[in-house]
């Protein structure tokens, strides 16, 4: 079984057929027009397509290193590992906050970390938003940090931040074949993310001058299309998605399921479970991610005691709209053991 799944509507097949007649396959202008739209969702004055998160991440650690030096990046254990290897990367200090009991940055366990932690230029915050759920609650922190929300489960998060990076994999809420968005209301970062994108040109007559570091980050013409495509479906999905886990939870009624807000995109669904490994194979379902702090490449000694309990009985399920009864069923079945 499928723990998320897309398909783009035969009727919308046509969009895409017109783009690809075009020619227009880089950079074009449906790139700009979802940009434009996905304001909306992100509440932010700029938003900058690119063609990954992962590629997001890397723009805003660049960023953060040229505008400021080396940061304190504290974030949680429990996410992919590009935001966090973007940080390593740049040589920001990474340091592993713990989790609080929705799978959240522990925001006392961060403010533990941050007072123990030497004074550097700037402390930068990076909260996962998992499973789509849209913000924290009780989120307190000092005032002074950079806030860099990783987004990637989550298409309308009302977390505030200085920077929120977001998703658009074929198995994400709003989907394309990939890509991926950085928002910001910084004025000046956005010029040098978008800079940045396009090999750090800029335009000079018939040619280009080279102003700053670079890459080809930027999202083409034809994902932004099928971005443009699963905008106009959001709502109709997502009211599903609903409707899928209320189906789920109330045939399990002695399951603990982690709560989504009014705002969650409800990427899956999570039940906290003894018999988690043994259900996710059941159900033909890989364990969504490892701990980071306990993989090879960020072997780190952190202090993660509810994370590290916790972690083997996450049990994510999938609620997205295209399962069927037969499936929802089965995902019953094997929640109720």
């Amino acid at each position: 079984m499928k723990l998320f799944h897309s398909k783009i509507p035969s009727a919308e097949f046509e969009k895409v057929a017109d783009v690809l007649e075009t020619g227009i396959l880089g950079f074009g202008p449906n790139v700009s027009e979802f940009e434009r739209r996905f304001a909306s969702y992100s509440t932010k004055t700029n938003n900058i397509a690119v063609n990954s998160a992962s590629a997001a991440a890397f723009l805003i650690f660049a960023y953060l290193k040229e505008t400021y030096g080396v940061c304190n990046v504290y974030t949680t254990p429990l996410g992919f590992a590009s935001p966090a290897w973007a940080a390593k990367h740049f040589g920001h200090n990474l340091v592993f906050v713990d989790l609080n009991q929705q799978l959240l940055m522990d925001p006392d366990d961060y403010k533990h970390k941050r007072i123990h932690t030497p004074n550097i230029a700037k402390n930068v915050v990076m909260p996962v938003l998992y499973g789509g759920i849209s913000t924290i609650e009780d989120w307190g922190l000092f005032g002074d940090e950079i806030v860099v929300t990783d987004s990637a489960h989550c298409a309308t998060p009302t977390l505030r931040s200085h920077f929120t990076f977001f998703s658009f994999h074929p198995y994400k809420p709003i989907c394309t074949s990939d890509g991926g968005m950085i928002s910001t209301d910084n004025d000046a970062a956005a010029a040098y993310f978008r800079s940045y994108r396009n090999f750090g040109r800029q335009a000079q007559g018939s040619s280009y001058d080279l102003i700053q570091n670079g890459f080809k980050f930027y999202m083409n013409n034809l994902n932004a299309t099928l971005g443009l495509i699963s905008l106009d479906r959001y709502e109709e999905d997502l009211a599903q998605r609903k409707r899928n886990l209320k189906f789920i939870t109330s045939g399990c009624p002695n399951a603990q399921f982690l709560n989504h807000d009014a705002q969650s995109s409800y990427y899956f669904g999570t039940v906290i479970d003894e018999d988690a490994d043994r259900k996710l194979e059941e159900l033909g379902i890989q364990r969504n991610y490892p701990l980071l702090h306990t993989t090879t490449y960020f072997v780190d000694e952190a202090i993660l005691p509810r994370a590290e309990a916790i972690h083997h009985k996450i049990l994510n399920i999938p609620i997205h709209q295209h399962l069927t009864s037969r499936e929802l069923t089965t995902i019953i079945e094997v929640i109720n053991g």
